[in-house]
């Protein structure tokens, strides 16, 4: 599968490694310079240092080959213009995350699978394996 992902934060980067560990192909668009580069060091993956909203950077990043288009930043507008960018170059599945759960019908409205609040996710996670554990104690 060919991904492009982009955000390369703590859940960004994740994914990156879970996708090559996967061996999945993968191309990470991250604005930040200092983001984009510890995932350099960290993969080998293409990494364009550049903003979703740069003039054709999701030729760049291949989109008429890509399987799927994940936004992962904390930036809701930034996510919207990835998905909206996503389905103007027919991306199959477009997957996003969702940080101000009033916006999560604009990205349902583009056909986007969306994960709101992901923080919330990652806590009831974590709260769910310590019932796990205390159950177990019994």
């Amino acid at each position: 599968m060919y991904l492009i992902i982009v955000g390369g934060g703590p859940e960004g980067a994740s994914l990156v490694d879970l996708a090559l560990k996967e061996g999945h192909q993968v191309v990470l668009i991250e604005s930040d310079e200092k983001r984009a580069r510890a995932v350099l060091q960290q993969h080998d993956v293409t990494v364009l240092n550049a903003d979703i909203a740069d003039d054709q950077i999701l030729d760049e990043a291949g989109a008429a080959q890509a399987d799927a288009l994940i936004a992962t930043t904390n930036d809701d507008s930034a996510n919207l213009m990835a998905m909206v960018l996503g389905k103007e170059h027919n991306i199959e599945t477009l997957v996003t995350t969702v940080s101000q759960p009033h916006h999560q019908s604009m990205f349902e409205r583009l056909g986007a699978q969306v994960l709101a609040k992901p923080e919330r996710l990652i806590a009831q996670h974590l709260y769910h394996l310590t019932q796990r554990q205390d159950e177990s104690d019994r």
